[in-house]
């Protein structure tokens, strides 16, 4: 459907590419969360990232990593080594005050967003209901 639309053809867009497809971003809210309410390592974390419904596929541990480096940088987070535990190493994260306020900022920032696009849909919803539109 979407690949047959003009702008597709001109543009050589092969899907879309809209911001629904992809979550990653969506990914350092529900870290600073996951870590808000115990600490974790990266792939416990990732484990419950597939609790909040990412994609259908697990999330790239390349995307996890790269935003708890991240977080860690610019203080939100912090890690260390733990070498107690049967089997390789892990970094264990714990979430900061910074990390925390973070958190509070995203779930503002989602029910804005959450608000905005409810409107959209019920305005989709009665425009195309004599139409069959389906969600």
């Amino acid at each position: 459907m979407f690949e047959a639309s003009k702008l597709a053809k001109k543009y050589k867009i092969k899907q879309c590419e809209c911001p629904s497809g992809k979550m990653t971003r969506f990914a350092e809210p529900c870290l600073l969360f996951f870590l808000s309410q115990k600490s974790s390592y990266g792939y416990e974390l990732m484990e419950q990232l597939n609790s909040f419904g990412f994609q259908k596929a697990k999330p790239d541990p390349a995307v996890v990593y790269r935003t708890l480096r991240s977080l860690e940088k610019e203080g939100c987070v912090l890690s260390k080594w733990d070498t107690n535990a049967s089997g390789p190493a892990k970094r264990n994260y714990k979430l900061t005050q910074k990390g925390l306020d973070l958190l509070h900022g995203w779930a503002k920032g989602i029910a804005i967003r959450k608000s905005v696009l409810e409107k959209f849909l019920n305005q989709y919803k009665r425009c195309f209901k004599k139409q069959g539109g389906q969600i």
